[in-house]
């Protein structure tokens, strides 16, 4: 206990001898910004000689308001010779001259020993900047970490500008690939934003007054996003015509719809869907195989590169070739049996098993669903199946059957659970092996149901389902 108390005192003796130290630091500190801390942000802005340009935009573009504000925020502002040959269009343009102030402020305070790793941070214009502890977008930096009381200003020696966004290069391009993009745009309702003007008497739902409420989306960003969300960094191909048309007329026979415009929409929804790629990815960390957002794998050449974009929300690359395989794009479909999405029978819960099993073969765990004593023929569950390509699929599924002592036999069908294309496969005990049901074929590429479906007969062990997962595998060239 002695020698506890005496490591205590001599902590505290430690401590107190430190702590002056530490307060003329700080005192040091507080006392050299106090002038600066009694400003704010315009206010320095005016105070610096080498700043008035910049002062008087801010006072044309009224943000001098924003910066004299409560709120906290950081600035990065051209010196006068940074500015003096800054396009009188764009000064004597209000929105343009917002915009351009906007691009250099962002909210909260951010000084050079925050930027460690350079930062990426979003300004009052909407668009991203990167900050570094020697540059701004590029711009070195002049003077820097000047504190005022409601945030940090920096001086830069350049002005710069706010670049385009991924979404802007492909629309500015003279390529097919910004046509095809833009006749994948269609439009739906916000009921939010429409003028409802009535009720309809039969259904009960609201009735909008026409031409209102029309909000425009676009089948490739609901795959994968809008291109111009500043948000979101990208990397994204741009493909030189005759590159995008191999891959288009490499996919169409796979992407069979209802008529032939439909047939061609898909057909570029499903090239271009992988072209596009969460994150930026700039020449000196592209690797020779991206992954999209669907999981393609896609081979990059950089041989075939033409031109880089810098953008706003990510970088784009122009390529004159491109080659991925149908096997890496029509891959397997894989359902897993202990997710159904329904059932013929909501009454049956109790009937319904949700396992998990280790495979006594290989020892690995997995997931099943086992359905048993329910006593209804043609019993199913439904599965949900999502792109499939219009092609021919051998389906396999692993139906393990590992408690009861009897075999039995299910059906696998396709969009109708009455439908016996597939015929009855038996489901042997104990089988923890992949087992070949049949094959089908898809006329047209899409969304569609599936079933595995109970013997028609309400005998239990009979009747049972069996599932650990089933598999579409894709007969291709």
């Amino acid at each position: 206990m002695n020698f506890r108390i005496r490591i205590f005192f001599l902590l505290i003796a430690s401590l107190i001898s430190v702590l002056p130290a530490c307060q003329d630091k700080w005192d040091d500190h507080t006392s050299l910004k106090d002038a600066n801390l009694g400003q704010n942000l315009f206010q320095r802005v005016q105070q610096e000689p080498s700043l008035s340009k910049f002062s008087e935009l801010l006072l044309k573009s009224k943000y001098n308001e924003v910066l004299s504000s409560s709120k906290k925020y950081t600035v990065w502002a051209p010196s006068n010779d940074a500015l003096a040959s800054l396009s009188a269009d764009i000064i004597n343009d209000e929105q343009k001259l917002k915009d351009f102030i906007g691009f250099y402020i962002v909210e909260l305070p951010y000084n050079t020993s925050l930027a460690t790793d350079t930062l990426r941070l979003k300004t009052l214009n909407g668009k991203h900047i990167r900050f570094s502890k020697t540059s701004f977008e590029g711009a070195g930096l002049v003077l820097t970490d000047q504190y005022t009381g409601n945030g940090v200003l920096h001086i830069i020696d350049d002005a710069v500008f706010a670049k385009p966004n991924v979404l802007d290069i492909i629309n500015a391009s003279a390529f097919k690939q910004k046509e095809y993009l833009a006749s994948l745009n269609y439009q739906v309702i916000d009921s939010s934003m429409a003028e409802q003007i009535g009720v309809d008497p039969l259904t009960g739902k609201p009735v909008y007054k026409p031409g209102t409420g029309l909000v425009q989306k676009n089948m490739l960003f609901d795959r994968v996003g809008n291109l111009a969300n500043e948000d979101q960094e990208y990397t994204v191909i741009l493909l030189a015509d005759a590159a995008l048309e191999s891959e288009r007329t490499k996919i169409r026979p796979y992407t069979q719809g209802k008529s032939t415009d439909s047939t061609d929409l898909f057909a570029s929804v499903m090239v271009m869907k992988d072209l596009v790629f969460k994150g930026k990815f700039t020449i000196n960390n592209l690797p020779a195989m991206l992954v999209s957002e669907d999981g393609v794998q896609v081979p990059i050449n950089k041989a075939a590169i033409t031109e880089t974009y810098e953008t706003s929300n990510g970088i784009v690359y122009v390529m004159d070739q491109m080659n991925i395989p149908l096997q890496n794009k029509i891959r397997d479909i894989r359902q897993e049996g202990e997710n159904p999405v329904g059932f013929s029978r909501t009454d049956k819960s109790q009937f319904i098993a949700y396992r998990q099993r280790r495979n006594p073969n290989t020892q690995a765990l997995f997931n099943d669903i086992y359905i048993f004593n329910h006593k209804i023929p043609l019993f199913h569950a439904k599965y949900k199946l999502k792109d499939v390509y219009s092609a021919t699929y051998k389906v396999y599924w692993v139906a393990p059957n590992d408690v009861q002592d009897k075999a039995f036999k299910q059906r696998f069908a396709i969009s109708d659970p009455a439908d016996t294309h597939f015929a009855e496969t038996p489901v042997a005990i104990e089988n923890f092996d992949e087992v070949y049901v049949g094959e089908y074929t898809f006329e047209n590429i899409g969304d569609y149901n599936a079933f595995v479906v109970a013997a028609n007969n309400g005998v239990d062990k009979d009747n049972s389902i069996s599932l650990d997962y089933f598999r579409l595998e894709p007969k291709l060239p």
